[in-house]
């Protein structure tokens, strides 16, 4: 995946004027909002659009994390478009996705190794960037789901490698996400950010159950869309790398 960098907003801020610079270059609050982390259904990596499927944090395990991720870490926003519903057929209010913003940043308490790899050049372009989506959410209350890749891939191999992660979590980051997009009429429209707690370790949701094949199907999968994240999952080593989930004897 290739990564927009983007400005931090605190330097970015000398670009909006300053009154719009108080709800977000236009924004008006509650018009535009990801109202939760929905949970995708078990055993599959289908998004639901319920606003009782959510949870309020997350967890992610930088062991799993291997170069072939699309991400280490998946957000599913649940949007919600709440513009006035025009009458007519014509939904000019409909608000046409275009992708998310996210900024990552700790939270808490940090050891000295984790903070010099938030510090570092290198960690920056992963900190604050922008990915694509595509999708429509009609006006007057409608909503949608969506997949962000909210984590990337070189900043969980860059806390790995610097050490002093293990099983028990002792790393939270905040990842702060906004949607993007424009209605039907090509007004550009930003949602309100949501900020969304995901605590980190190294070893926490992998069991290892040995060298690859597995005698038989593993009884813990893990999250269907990325093992890394959130549920227990069953491992097993290939050439020294862990492979999560583990591979089964055909």
């Amino acid at each position: 995946m290739t990564y927009v960098h983007r400005r931090p907003l605190a330097l970015a801020a000398i670009l909006c004027p300053a009154l719009a610079f108080a709800f977000g270059c236009g924004r008006v609050p509650g018009q535009f909002e990801i109202l939760n982390d929905q949970i995708p259904t078990p055993g599959t990596c289908t998004v639901p659009v319920d606003p009782t499927a959510y949870q309020g944090q997350g967890l992610l395990d930088v062991s799993i994390v291997r170069s072939e991720f699309q991400t280490a870490y998946f957000f599913f926003p649940l949007i919600e478009n709440n513009l006035p519903r025009p009458t007519g057929d014509l939904d000019s209010n409909q608000i046409q996705i275009t992708g998310f913003d996210v900024d990552i940043a700790t939270v808490g308490a940090v050891s000295d190794s984790a903070a010099a790899v938030f510090a570092s050049s290198t960690a920056s372009p992963y900190l604050h960037y922008q990915t694509t989506w595509s999708g429509g959410v009609s006006s007057g209350g409608g909503q949608i789901s969506a997949m962000v890749k909210a984590f990337p891939v070189p900043l969980a191999q860059q806390l790995l490698a610097a050490g002093n992660l293990d099983a028990s979590p002792s790393l939270t980051v905040n990842l702060k996400i906004q949607a993007l997009g424009s209605t039907n009429t090509g007004r550009s429209m930003q949602s309100d950010p949501f900020n969304f707690p995901v605590s980190i370790c190294a070893g926490c949701l992998a069991a290892n159950l040995g060298p690859c094949p597995l005698a038989a199907t593993p009884a813990n999968a893990g999250n269907a869309c990325n093992a890394a994240q959130d549920q227990a999952v069953d491992c097993c080593t290939l050439n020294g790398a862990l492979i999560c989930p583990a591979v089964a004897a055909q």
